[in-house]
């Protein structure tokens, strides 16, 4: 699970940014990514 700042998203969402971010996170052993929409919250993988 990916959380960055809901400022962020929009540009996380752009087709080049986005595509570079997965080959990155599959080769060092991510199976699946997910982004959170959100956005990072202090403390949010704590609740369950």
């Amino acid at each position: 699970r990916i959380e960055i700042e809901k400022e962020e998203i929009p540009k996380i969402l752009q087709s080049n940014i986005r595509e570079k971010m997965i080959k990155q996170l599959k080769k060092i052993g991510f199976e699946y990514i997910t982004l959170d929409l959100e956005g990072y919250r202090s403390g949010s993988m704590d609740k369950r």
